[in-house]
C-alpha cells in the first residue's frame, strides 16, 4: 500500500506550488481552529468519502491524528484508490468552498476557480 498526500489550503492569494508547499511548511503544525472554508471543506469531504470506508476505502491514513487547523488540511489517500474520478470530485468539493488543493508531489496546485498552476 501506498499514499497520495495532498493538502488543501485556504488562501485566495496563492497561485503557484512554490508559494503554495512553503505555505503549507508554515502552517502545518498549526493549532488554530480551521478557518471556516477548511472546516466546511472537511465536513463535505467526509460525507463523500467516511473515514469508515462505507463508501470505498479512500483513505490511506484517517483524521485521528490530523484533523484541521488553521488554513491548511493534509489529506493522505489511498495511492490505489485515488483515482481521475476521485480527483475530479475532491476538486468540485474544494471548488464548492473556495478552497486550492496542492499535490506536491505532482507539483500542482488545482485552483479554487477550477485552473491550474505549477511552479
Amino acid at each position: 500500500m501506498s499514499e497520495a498526500i495532498l493538502y488543501a489550503i485556504d488562501a485566495p492569494h496563492i497561485t503557484d506550488t512554490v508559494t503554495a508547499s512553503g505555505f503549507v511548511d508554515q502552517c502545518r503544525d498549526s493549532n488554530e481552529a480551521p478557518t471556516a472554508g477548511i472546516a466546511s471543506f472537511f465536513e463535505n469531504l467526509l460525507r463523500v468519502w467516511p473515514e469508515d470506508g462505507s463508501k470505498g476505502a479512500v483513505w490511506y491514513e484517517d483524521f485521528t491524528h490530523n484533523r484541521p487547523a488553521g488554513s491548511v488540511l493534509e489529506m493522505t489517500f489511498e495511492l490505489s484508490e485515488f483515482d481521475e474520478e476521485r480527483l475530479g470530485q475532491l476538486r468540485a468539493i474544494a471548488e464548492q468552498h473556495g478552497v486550492h488543493v496542492l499535490d506536491p508531489e505532482g507539483e500542482v496546485l488545482y485552483l479554487a476557480d477550477g485552473s491550474e498552476a505549477g511552479a
